[in-house]
């Protein structure tokens, strides 16, 4: 299967095609500020989406007592707009079915700047998110450097420390109509979870119209943006191995809580493009 990996191999922005992964290499140096360039992108303008660059999840639950059922049927192209449409109905185990796509195997970025122009789901239990997962995570390795450090011998495992990262290019609950989170989860050099969010409050609800959530993942500093203006950044932690977008929407849970009767449904969670830019 072709996978395409955006990186920086050299002080200057090269895009590489390539028909294997290759989130292992590393940049040089540092390379030099220049001007962003379209590299990559969908605009959703078919009849069907575009497998060759998009998976459909089908999946029943998740670590975060969600209450959705993620089937095929819910991603959908129409009107020039990619929709994920979230409703009731009884699917396996579950009350409600939604969508989530995701670039695994197909477009792995490592730096670079990414855009999504999207119309959010609004109401209590929703939980809409774009967001960036490592491409090889190394759970084995992980538990061992885990059980290593929660036993003082650190000394013990290698200086390469594969702990996973998780970017949050954004998130948003249904109930906080005009509230944008942009988080990044990340381990430290001696396996401490934490975390870097920054929340943005507007003046507008994010369902009522089409927003650009945008990324800058430098070598040094991670920047996020919401219709260009700068909501939060992050120096520590940045990762340097090959991320996979996702886009969903999850449907309660522990943090969003679940629907109650307020809720209205279906709701339709609309993307217009993403985009993926290097410098």
């Amino acid at each position: 299967m072709k996978t395409i990996s955006l990186s920086f191999l050299l002080p200057a922005a090269f895009l590489l095609l390539s028909h294997s992964l290759t989130g292992q290499n590393q940049p040089l140096e540092k390379p030099d500020k220049g001007e962003w360039k379209l590299v990559w992108q969908d605009e959703f303008s078919g009849t069907q989406l575009d497998k060759t660059k998009w998976n459909v999840l089908t999946r029943e639950t998740s670590k975060h007592d969600e209450l959705q059922y993620y089937v095929p049927d819910e991603v959908y192209l129409e009107n020039g707009l990619l929709r994920i449409r979230s409703r009731v109905r009884d699917f396996g185990n579950k009350k409600f079915t939604s969508g989530r796509l995701d670039t695994k195997d197909k477009m792995v970025m490592t730096y670079g700047r990414i855009e999504i122009k999207g119309k959010l789901p609004v109401g209590q239990g929703l939980w809409p998110a774009y967001w960036l997962y490592p491409q090889d995570r190394d759970w084995q390795m992980e538990y061992v450097m885990s059980e290593a450090v929660a036993n003082g011998r650190e000394s013990s495992i290698p200086e390469l420390r594969p702990w996973y990262s998780e970017i949050d290019i954004m998130e948003f609950l249904g109930h906080e109509k005009n509230i944008i989170y942009a988080t990044f989860h990340y381990y430290s050099f001696k396996g401490v979870k934490r975390v870097s969010s920054g929340t943005h409050t507007g003046d507008v609800s994010y369902g009522d119209d089409f927003h650009i959530y945008a990324l800058e993942w430098e070598i040094d500093e991670m920047r996020w943006f919401l219709d260009g203006k700068l909501i939060h950044s992050c120096r520590e932690g940045v990762p340097h191995n090959g991320h996979f977008l996702i886009l969903n929407t999850a449907i309660g849970g522990s943090w969003p809580g679940n629907p109650d009767s307020t809720t209205v449904f279906p709701q339709f969670h609309d993307i217009d493009y993403v985009r993926i830019y290097t410098r």
